[in-house]
């Protein structure tokens, strides 16, 4: 696996809160990316439970490629390391929405190119990209990804939002070649991840489990106090089988876009 990102269609159905359990699940050292534009950092607000200051935050990078100055370095002293796992680190969001305006396509397309480097160095990417469609939204990191994931809830509101916005999801994108794809949350409630993947004519490539007390708990609503305890609820377990369907599909594209010597592409 190397870049994944995830984002919305309507309202918020757990595109952060998806996110931060990806990565703590994910089987090797990752950076997620807090690119939501919308407002301030949910990670540090919440994750975080308010405890890191202002700074850094991805303005910085924005300044840094001003300055031409947006590498490896830069994107490091930007970073913060999650407080379950040192290995799991984040590039917090915007302080307040104002600050988008630092964020211009030019700088986005540039931090694509940084980020796409990453697994060559050992650490793969989750952009939390928020809601799609944002003023000053992150497109052309989305438009990088390996994976381009619609994260929904399964009621009829928002199935019909993301249905009715599958083809800008899909983009100019050959959906045979498995780049875009769903992840429900709650999955049954009220809706199957069949029903959803006929009505949205997206595939459904797995589901996170509707699990509030705990997702809360990752939100920063209530301390983690047992990282063992933790690591066996609902939510986490249904994560870590997110991560596994998600590199079988990160697998089966490779054999697609990128097929063994020798191999062809059967059309």
């Amino acid at each position: 696996m190397t870049v994944l990102a995830l984002t919305s269609t309507r309202g918020a159905p757990g595109v952060t809160t998806t996110a931060l359990a990806l990565a703590l699940a994910w089987p090797r050292a990752v950076l997620l990316v807090e690119a939501d534009v919308s407002g301030s950092s949910s990670i540090k607000a919440g994750h975080l439970r308010g405890q890191a200051g202002p700074e850094p935050n991805i303005v910085d990078l924005a300044v840094a490629y001003r300055n031409n100055a947006l590498n490896l370095t830069s994107l490091r002293a930007s970073t913060i390391e999650l407080p379950l796992d040192s290995s799991r680190a984040v590039l917090p969001g915007l302080v307040s929405a104002a600050q988008r305006i630092s964020l211009t396509q030019d700088f986005w397309i540039a931090l694509g190119a940084l980020l796409v480097g990453l697994p060559n160095h050992g650490i793969d990417v989750i952009i939390d990209a928020g809601r799609r469609g944002m003023r000053s939204g992150p497109d052309p990191l989305l438009e990088r990804a390996d994976l381009f994931i619609a994260v929904s809830r399964t009621r009829l509101d928002d199935v019909v939002s993301v249905a009715a916005n599958a083809a800008d999801l899909r983009g100019p994108t050959d959906v045979a070649v498995d780049r875009v794809g769903t992840v429900l949350v709650g999955e049954g409630q009220p809706h199957s991840a069949p029903a959803v993947g006929r009505a949205t004519g997206i595939p459904v490539w797995s589901t996170i489990a509707w699990d509030p007390v705990n997702a809360e708990r990752l939100s920063g609503g209530k301390e983690i106090n047992s990282r063992q305890r933790f690591d066996k609820s609902p939510l986490m377990r249904s994560a870590r089988t997110a991560v596994d369907d998600l590199s079988r599909i990160y697998q089966r594209r490779q054999h697609v876009v990128a097929p063994p010597m020798g191999g062809r592409v059967h059309g």
